[in-house]
């Protein structure tokens, strides 16, 4: 999907327990085919190290869901 007017590609980032209401959401709004990048559930309860390890783990997805690279 791109952002309408400024041809950005847009991406939401979500966690696992958010998936369904995001992509209602997205296809109520006429976004049907918005990008999910989906992180693990919960996160809020892990330790910093943790949530810095997700983070580097999913940045590459990140990337190739934006059309970009490393």
């Amino acid at each position: 999907m791109l952002v309408e007017g400024l041809g950005k590609p847009a991406v939401v980032v979500i966690t696992e327990e958010f998936v369904t209401i995001a992509t209602r959401i997205a296809t109520l709004k006429g976004h049907a085919s918005l990008r999910q990048l989906v992180l693990p559930y919960p996160l809020e309860t892990r330790e910093e190290d943790e949530c810095r390890a997700i983070a580097r783990a999913f940045y590459p997805r990140l990337l190739e869901c934006l059309g970009a690279t490393a």
